[in-house]
């Protein structure tokens, strides 16, 4: 897609960190987005190598190397494995993953500590690859009234701003808030995406549903950028239904370890 023209970066930092937090909407049309792949890719890496400051990393290599293996089934899945995605395990015990532009996905070990199955896992990480797919993040920056100002920061020109970005992520555990549209579109394509990676897409709606008990019991903290509500389950399951007969997993045989090891990190 063409981008917005990006005039020089003139507004102060504050303002495109409110303009990312609040993206709030304005005349742009649904689905439109300023940004090119490239310039959502670049993005992604400043993002990157700001995070890895900002975030508790894991590296035991028994659960990342899980997580980013699971995470390439889905990259393949989705047929947009000719870009280099990068999946992390964050070192914290809130139940939370989330997508950033250019192919980032960041799981926390607390989500992989709680959830019941393999399959609940691969739920979480099948939706947060498709908000990537589907550009949601990128989306939402177009939808803002500081579009301009952050189109600067995509091409270099504020790289402190990208520093100060990363930190309100960390803090957030999030990049964006999603609407309810970008929801329902992430849980329709990670439903086809968990079962094309040989998933059941069961697992999704017992991830959404197991945090709704946990919220509603006043539990574990949630997907902050997801909310939860019983219409996605119901929805996900009709999803899932043209899969229904097809030798599709919930577990494995590595995910008991995995979970355990998670927990202790």
């Amino acid at each position: 897609m063409s981008r917005h023209p990006a005039r020089a970066f003139r507004a102060p930092v504050l303002a495109a960190l409110v303009a990312l937090t609040a993206l709030s909407g304005c005349a742009t049309l649904a689905g439109t987005n300023y940004y090119s792949v490239e310039e959502e890719w670049q993005l992604g890496q400043q993002l990157e190598t700001q995070l890895r400051q900002e975030l508790r990393l894991a590296n035991d290599p028994l659960v990342t190397g899980y997580v980013r293996e699971m995470g390439q089934r889905m990259v393949r899945a989705a047929g947009v494995d000719n870009l280099p995605w990068r999946f992390y395990v964050v070192r914290d015990d809130a139940v939370n993953a989330f997508n950033v532009p250019g192919g980032l996905v960041y799981i926390n070990t607390g989500l992989i500590a709680n959830v019941g199955s393999a399959g609940e896992l691969a739920g979480a990480i099948a939706h947060e690859v498709a908000h990537g797919v589907e550009r949601h993040g990128t989306q939402r920056l177009s939808k803002s009234n500081e579009t301009n100002a952050i189109a600067g920061m995509v091409l270099g020109r504020n790289p402190g701003a990208v520093t100060q970005i990363a930190a309100q992520i960390a803090a957030q555990g999030a990049f964006a808030s999603f609407s309810r549209a970008d929801e329902r579109e992430a849980d329709a394509v990670g439903v086809r995406v968990m079962a094309e990676a040989g998933y059941d897409p069961e697992g999704l709606a017992q991830l959404l549903e197991r945090l709704a008990a946990e919220e509603r019991g006043g539990g574990i903290a949630l997907l902050r950028s997801h909310p939860l509500s019983s219409e996605r389950m119901q929805t996900v399951r009709q999803l899932a239904r043209p899969y229904d007969g097809r030798d599709l997993r919930l577990t494995d045989g590595r995910f008991s370890a995995v979970r355990r090891r998670a927990a202790q990190l």
